[in-house]
């Protein structure tokens, strides 16, 4: 199969199945036992974690990596917090930790050790604050692995790291906590691919935005939030951010969403975490 024969975004998508692919080979390979998939048991997850890595990766399929600015663009996007002043672990630590895990995914992108390791040790902190009992030992490793340039791996890391606080928060149903951190870092992560494909704008390079069913999905999230939580401030915002960022992602399979739609979702993704931290 020409990867490039197929629309970017659904080619990102396989080149990450791929990736996944080829590490579930290798626990194989090295005499890992798995159970048999049963269809009849299997259950609904729900929304995974988005991240923005599929929507680099599309991009690259589209415009040479290194004429990418991702140093630029993590600098111009990436927020700078304090954890140390945040005590709302039911609202602004949680929206903080979505933006900060989108954050470190740009920093392994852009491949800089240092920006990652801020990110890394903000995300530790926040976390330890959520008063989960989260095992945060992958933080450590992820800075460690980006010292010494292994990427892959500190992807993976910060991969495991992301799932941890979300099993963490998911063991108490409904937890709110879980939807907002998924929701920011969705909202950071949209500002990282307008942004970039603003910038390297093309009919091909716009369809990478299409995701409809994940924004109304993220929507319903919000929708289902107690009513205290949607009052605050931070979330109302990005309540009512949602439909228009739904109608501009919301376009055919190999349908471009207008550059002037493009910059306004990177308005709006912007508008809605600076309600939270300013940058």
């Amino acid at each position: 199969m020409n990867l490039r024969s197929l629309t970017p975004a659904l080619a990102a998508s396989l080149s990450c199945l791929a990736l996944i692919g080829n590490v579930q080979a290798q626990k194989e390979e090295s005499g890992a036992k798995n159970p048999p998939i049963d269809i009849k048991n299997a259950v609904d997850k729900g929304v995974a974690m988005p991240t923005p890595l599929d929507k680099f990766l599309a991009l690259t399929l589209l415009v040479k990596t290194k004429d990418i600015d991702w140093n630029g663009t993590f600098n111009a996007v990436a927020v700078d917090v304090d954890p140390d002043k945040y005590t709302d672990k039911d609202v602004l630590i949680p929206e903080l930790l979505g933006i900060r895990i989108a954050d470190g995914v740009m920093a392994i992108q852009a491949k800089d050790a240092e920006m990652l390791g801020k990110a890394a040790s903000d995300i530790e902190k926040l976390a330890d604050k959520l008063d989960e009992k989260i095992d945060l030992s992958r933080a450590k490793r992820v800075r460690t692995m980006a010292n010494e340039g292994k990427w892959m791996d500190v992807f993976r890391e910060l991969g495991f790291l992301q799932q941890d606080i979300m099993k963490k928060l998911e063991e108490k149903p409904n937890d709110p906590r879980s939807s907002l951190l998924m929701v920011t870092g969705w909202v950071q992560g949209s500002r990282y691919s307008s942004k970039l494909i603003s910038a390297h704008y093309s009919d091909a390079s716009s369809n990478i935005l299409r995701e409809p069913l994940l924004v109304a999905a993220l929507q319903a999230k919000i929708d289902k939030l107690p009513a205290d939580i949607k009052k605050a401030p931070s979330v109302a915002k990005i309540a009512s951010a949602l439909p228009r960022m739904h109608e501009i992602v919301n376009v055919g399979i190999d349908k471009p969403i207008a550059k002037k739609n493009v910059d306004e979702l990177q308005t709006l993704a912007t508008d809605c975490i600076k309600g939270i931290v300013s940058k």
